[in-house]
């Protein structure tokens, strides 16, 4: 009886640390910065305003509720 005891405590013991190690990682690959969440697939890499829903790329952004774009404007000479 004692051996199962032992065994349980055990086992629970390290699917609580898995389960910490797990929620640490889940929270590192967030990568939240306030209201403005980054987001890294692959190559793309892209800026989310989580409040508005505009996504900031390379220059330009794209409102993705109502489908508009606006590109940076660039001073002229």
């Amino acid at each position: 009886m004692d051996t199962i005891k032992t065994l349980a405590d055990v086992l629970l013991k390290i699917t609580l640390i898995v389960a910490v190690i797990v929620a640490l990682r889940m929270y590192d690959q967030r990568k939240d910065v306030g209201r403005y969440a980054y987001v890294s697939t692959g190559e793309l890499e892209y800026v989310v305003d989580t409040t508005t829903g505009v996504i900031y790329q390379g220059g330009f952004s794209m409102n993705h509720l109502t489908g508009e774009e606006r590109t940076q404007a660039k001073p002229g000479k």
